[in-house]
Order: structure tokens, then sequence, then C-alpha cells
């Protein structure tokens, strides 16, 4: 900790915000420090590489043998770019990268063709418009058909962002860029070698969704789709695993894609948004199409193709336009092999979307009643799976099941399986749980339990959760257990184990208590703070992590509006009148001054109810403040006459005959720039 009377009011053990510096730009805006080496790899005297042109100097880097040269080149490919220009880098810079890169045999360096990929999505649309980025397309292709699987992942990611931008703005004589990514898929669909395989199963959904937005009507669109459609069958009846384990990573995108979806399936489910309508040929396609496909992939013989694809239940769900008739026919079945599958890997990866999967179903209302209670049966058994891992991803699932399903059923098939889980001998399954049942609590999530039901069967569960041995559980029913605060007052063994917790050895429960003491004197009256919180209020106050302090400045208007300007200014305020008198470290008078900055400080259109008494005691220990004689308190002292200036809520005779002549004459002589600063904003802000 700082000594008394140092300048650097830095807490070591805060955690707290670092400066923030602006973007390196230049010679290091890559990341790399030219040396030596790059230097004597480029074939030119010295000076000349001070007026060279950016493209030449990016040709010479990439024409040298050295592996850091070239490295360094292809890393600036969007700086180049930039300094060309966007007619130049049309004209020359893709050009050269199209004849160096996309029509060449020579095997280049794996980690300057991802670098490549990368840089190519920093062209479009900043540099390069959408519209003109057809050029690109030819040297991502190439990039889709090498060995190594990350450039291929970063250059499918880079075309399906180009692909989407491709239009509108352009005009194409000859078909353009239709017959080009029409041509490209079928390229890479029908390879030899199962790489540009695995790659264009990743790019048909973007090219699909771009006929779809697009294409002109006709029957030549319907072809050119079908053909996408028969390509992507194809690639999921492939011999080879690992391009049937890209046409099921895929599939709910393309299913997205052939519905005419514009947002994906966890997006709708989750955002309780409502089923788009859905044209009946997109229906039927996905319906006779895809949905077998979808089958197929469920049943693979490999079950990494299996994982994969039954992730996609929720996509296809919501491509069947939700129909509980028709879900319940193609969709259900799998979810109901996939929970009993042998592969624990199988059942993870379900049990990670099973919400979605849930909502995107369809089955809502008493007529479809057996079918959702045979889907929260599957539920409950992924909450018993014999592998923790299963268990972890269900339990994430609780609170948006709780929605989807109602208090009924969470009672019924959820609520009994809760205590075995919270005695999960896994610290992640609890962790998991102490998270979901917080979730359960939180309207904007959940809103279908009532205080009845959090009473019943999460009060035990609490108690036990904030007395875990690990701090990460902890953590979690502390820092969301404001949700509650209005059951806390029938929560007695809760609120002995808060006021325990103050002591803890992690400071970031320390922290978290901080920030619940103030919902506890809402739920338990005053009386029980000033009798048993104030002394934990206080410790926490002097708590040697920054952080932890901060929590009790935070929760000062919470504790106003509980306690009321007179209580405020009789009990606590004397308190920490005593501490900032009696202090033997700045960091003490930092934080009481804060304290009584932020009843005063306006939080948006909202205003604190600072009684005139408060606000003359509030003023009187920041005029004292500001004449500190370590800068760091001044500079406190200065930026809450600030905020006691904007609320508005000081009377005109203090501010002329107390503030203002402090602040002004803090400005003209004071030797700390700092708090110069801070005392003229604060003047400027009474102007």
């Amino acid at each position: 900790m700082p000594g008394e009377g140092s300048t650097d009011s830095s807490d070591a053990a805060t955690g707290g915000e670092q400066q923030q510096h602006a973007p390196i730009a230049g010679p290091l805006a890559s990341g790399t420090t030219p040396s030596l080496t790059l230097a004597r790899s480029l074939n030119c005297e010295p000076d000349a590489l001070m007026t060279m042109p950016p493209f030449d100097l990016f040709v010479a880097q990439l024409s040298s043998d050295s592996t850091e040269a070239r490295v360094d080149a292809m890393k600036k490919l969007a700086i180049v770019g930039e300094a060309m220009g966007p007619e130049e880098t049309l004209t020359k810079l893709i050009p050269y990268l199209t004849e160096n890169i996309a029509n060449s045999d020579k095997d280049d360096d794996d980690e300057i063709l991802l670098i490549l990929a990368g840089q190519l999505a920093l062209l479009v649309p900043g540099l390069v418009p959408g519209h003109a980025a057809l050029p690109l397309l030819p040297i991502l292709e190439r990039l889709c058909c090498v060995e190594e699987t990350v450039v291929r992942d970063k250059a499918v990611e880079t075309m399906n962002k180009i692909v989407p931008l491709l239009l509108p703005g352009g005009s194409y004589d000859d078909g353009a860029p239709f017959a080009l990514l029409l041509a490209t898929s079928k390229r890479l669909g029908s390879a030899d070698w199962f790489t540009a395989k695995v790659s264009a199963a990743g790019i048909l959904p973007a090219m699909y969704a771009f006929w779809n937005a697009h294409a002109p009507k006709g029957d030549s669109a319907n072809e050119a789709k079908q053909e996408l459609r028969t390509l992507f069958k194809d690639l999921s009846e492939d011999d080879t695993p690992m391009v049937r384990r890209s046409a099921a990573k895929h599939l709910g995108r393309f299913v997205e894609a052939v519905a005419g979806l514009t947002d994906t399936a966890d997006n709708l489910v989750k955002g309780g948004k409502g089923q788009p309508v859905i044209v009946d040929e997109n229906k039927r396609l996905v319906t006779y199409e895809l949905v077998p496909i979808f089958q197929a992939l469920s049943s693979d013989e490999q079950d990494s193709v299996r994982l994969l694809a039954v992730s996609c239940a929720g996509s296809v769900g919501c491509g069947l336009a939700r129909e509980p008739g028709v879900t319940a026919d193609f969709v259900l079945p799998v979810v109901r092999g996939g929970c009993a599958d042998l592969s624990w890997r199988v059942r993870h990866n379900l049990a990670k979307v099973f919400s979605t999967v849930t909502g995107s179903l369809g089955f809502v209302g008493p007529k479809h009643a057996a079918r959702q209670t045979e889907v929260f049966q599957f539920f409950a058994s992924l909450l018993q799976d014999n592998e923790a891992e299963v268990r972890a991803a269900t339990v994430e699932n609780i609170a948006r099941m709780a929605q989807l399903g109602g208090a009924e059923l969470f009672q019924k098939h959820i609520a009994h399986l809760l205590p075995a889980l919270a005695d999960d001998l896994v610290m992640e399954v609890r962790s998991k749980l102490a998270q979901t049942l917080m979730d359960c609590c939180d309207p904007a999530i959940c809103n279908t339990l009532t205080d009845d039901i959090i009473l019943e069967d999460f009060k035990p569960l609490l108690e036990n959760f904030l007395n875990d041995e690990f701090a990460e559980v902890q953590l979690h029913i502390l820092t969301k257990l404001s949700r509650v605060s209005h059951l806390l007052g029938k929560m007695d063994v809760v609120v002995s184990s808060i006021l325990q917790m103050s002591k803890a050895q992690n400071w970031r429960v320390r922290e978290a208590v901080g920030r619940l003491l103030p919902f506890l004197a809402e739920a338990r009256g005053v009386a029980f703070f000033q009798d048993h919180l104030l002394d934990p209020w206080l410790k926490i106050m002097s708590d040697q992590v920054a952080d932890v302090r901060t929590a009790c400045v935070d929760g000062m208007p919470k504790l106003l509006s509980v306690s009321g300007s007179q209580w405020m200014q009789e009990e606590l305020l004397t308190h920490y009148t005593r501490m900032y008198e009696e202090s033997h470290t700045y960091l003490t008078r930092i934080t009481v001054l804060r304290c009584f900055a932020a009843l005063t400080e306006k939080h948006g259109e909202n205003e604190n109810n600072v009684s005139t008494e408060l606000m003359s005691q509030i003023v009187t220990l920041m005029l004292k403040g500001l004449k500190d004689r370590v800068a760091n308190v001044r500079i406190v002292a200065a930026r809450g006459l600030g905020f006691v200036t904007i609320s508005g809520q000081c009377d005109d005779s203090t501010m002329s005959t107390q503030v203002v002549p402090a602040l002004t004459d803090c400005v003209t002589t004071e030797a700390d720039p700092d708090c110069k600063y801070q005392c003229q904003l604060a003047l400027e802000s009474k102007a």
C-alpha cells in the first residue's frame, strides 16, 4: 500500500481499470518489431526504403527468403491497402495476390496463408466496397483447399463475411456474382480431396442465403438453388467422416438459409421472438429434402458426426415453422435418440442447446401437454446423467426450461432433482446450478416461478451454496442475490451466512457482500442494519482492496433511499467523519469522500433526495478535503464538489459563499495540475 504522503493512489490489489492507450499506428501496428534480420532480408539500400511506394515494399518483403519478412508483410496487408487507396488496391494489390496465391502451385507457409485469410476480411467493406469484392473470391477459394485446418476455417469465415456484401450496389453484365458463387461452390464441393469439400459445407449456407435474398425469380434461380441443395446432400453422404462432420456442423445454418430465416434459432427462442412466416415452398424443401439429411446425420455411425447433427435440432424445428405436428414426427425422435445415445459427447452437445430445441418444437398449450411432458422427462434424464459434463451443460438450461414449461412442469420434473445436483461432487455442476438458480429469479429470463416456489425449493440450496468450499460457487449467489432482496426477510440462515462472509479471505467475496448489504437493509429494515450490518459495512469500507471499498461507495445511493437523509446524517456519516479524522492513510480519506460524493451524484435523470442539512455536511467535508496535504485526496474532493454543483441540490447561499470561492482559490493557488483541472471542471459545471 502506498505511503501516507504518496501521490500514487493506485492499489496493487484492486484488479481495477487499467489505462487505455490509443491504437498503435505505423510500423508497429502489426504487433511486430522490425528487426535487423528483416531489414537485411530486403535487397535494397536503406535510403531507398524511405521513398519506396507501399506496394513495392510489400512485394519486396513477400519475395524475400526470410519468413520473418514475409509474415511481417502479410500482417500489414490491410495497412498497405489503405496506403494505396481503393483503386490501386483493386487494380494492383488484389491481382498480385491472385497471381501469387490463387494461381500459384507453390506451397506457401501456413502462417502466411492464415494471416492472408484474416487480412482479406479487413479490406471489405471499409476499403473495398462489397460489390467490388468479387476478385477476392478466387484467393479465398484457394485458401479453402489448403490442408491446414485453421487456414481453411479462417478462409470460410472471411468468405461468409464477404458474400452477403456483394449486393446491392453492383452492376454485373455476365450474371456475376451468381454464376461465380455457384461455380465456386461446385468446384469446392466436387473436388477430389476432402479439404475442399469440408470448406464447401461451410460456405453453402451463405451462398444459398445470398441466392434467396438477391437472385431474380425464375427457373434459372430455382435450378441453381436445387444444385446447391443437391451439393449439400452429397456432402452429407460423403464417405469421408470429416466431410460429413462439416456438413453436420453447418446443417443448422443451411436449414435456416433454405427456410428463409434471417435470424438464428437460438436468437428466436431465447429472445422470445415470434416465429417468422415461412413460405410453403421453403417449408416443403426443408421437410422433404433437409429433414432426411438431418435424420441420417443424427444416426451416423460416427459419434463425432451425430453430436454435431443433434445440436442442429433447434434450427430444424424453426425451419419447420415450429409446427407441433411436424416437429413431433421429424425432430422429437432425434431428441429422444440423442438423450439415450451411448456416446456421452452426443448427450453433452444436445444438453447444451436443450432449451433452444425445446422452444423450437412448438409444444405450447394444453393440447400438446403430453409431448411437453415427454420433453421434460428427457431433460430430467440428462440432469441425472452419469457424466458430470452432461449434467453441467444441462443445468445451464434450467431457467430457460422453467420459462418454457411453467411452474407446474418445473416442480414436477426438475425441483426434486435440485438437492442432489446441489450436493454434486463436481464443483462445476454446483457452480452452474448456483448461476442458473439466480437466473430463475431474474424476471428478464424467467418470470414463471412464484416467491413461494423460490422460498420452498431454492432457499435450502442457497444456504448450502453460500457455505460451499469454492468461492466461485459463493460468488454466483452473492453477486445476484439482490434479485430476491424482497425475500431476504424470510431467509435468516442466508443473512447469517452473508454476515460471516464479510470476513472471507477471497476479496471478491467481500466485494459481493459489500454490494449486497444495502439490499439487506431494504429487506430487514434500518434498525437491523444498524444493529447487525453497520460494523461489517465499516470494516468493508476500510478493506485493503480498492474494489471492495468501492462496493460501499456504489451502495451509498441505495442506502440513502432505504434509510433517508436524517438517519444517514445522524448515524452513518458521524462514523464516516470519525474515520476521516482518525485515518492513518490517505486511501481511507479518499473512500470517505467518495461515499459523500456518491450521495449527490446524478444517475441519468434520477437524483438522490438529499436534505439541506445532509448537503451542508457533505459540502463541509469536501471543502476540508480540498485542503488535504495529499494531492489525490484534493482531486477526489474537487470532483465531489463538481457532483454537488451538478446536482443542483445545494442552496445558492452555500454555493456562492463557500463552494465557488474555495474552487476559485484552488484554481489560482493549486500546484498539482490534475487537481487544478478538476476544480476548473467543477466551476464550469456551475456555469
